[in-house]
């Protein structure tokens, strides 16, 4: 079994314990081994650890559930304006699509040749 030492304890703390022993029927050095036992099996965080959990950011999650993007988009419909300015968007695009590209020598991998 390990020993450990303890230093520096205010007598608030000391008090605090001793009177905590005396309504658990305990020693004081029982009493501090019990407390430390709880904490390590409770996994209780540390101060630090709590400051730390209140001034970081929730983690991420990596992905969304496809009727969480659904509820999204159904709570915020489009205007009529922006459904015009992305139509706009999507026939540009399809515009550039149909432009014949410079040759370069360069060849489309998914284009087949064709045989005839």
């Amino acid at each position: 079994m390990a020993t450990v030492t303890i230093r520096n304890l205010s007598d608030e703390v000391v008090a605090a314990l001793k009177e905590r022993a005396r309504r658990n029927s305990r020693s004081m050095e029982a009493e501090a081994r019990e407390a430390l036992i709880q904490l390590v099996q409770e996994n209780d965080a540390s101060g630090i650890e709590q400051n730390l959990a209140r001034r970081l950011p929730p983690p991420r999650r990596w992905s969304v559930p496809g009727s969480e993007i659904m509820a999204r988009i159904e709570a915020n419909p489009l205007s009529d304006e922006r459904r015009k300015v992305l139509a706009d968007w999507a026939e540009e695009l399809k515009a550039e699509r149909e432009e014949p590209l410079l040759d370069y020598g360069i060849r489309d991998p998914w284009e087949r040749d064709d045989p005839s």
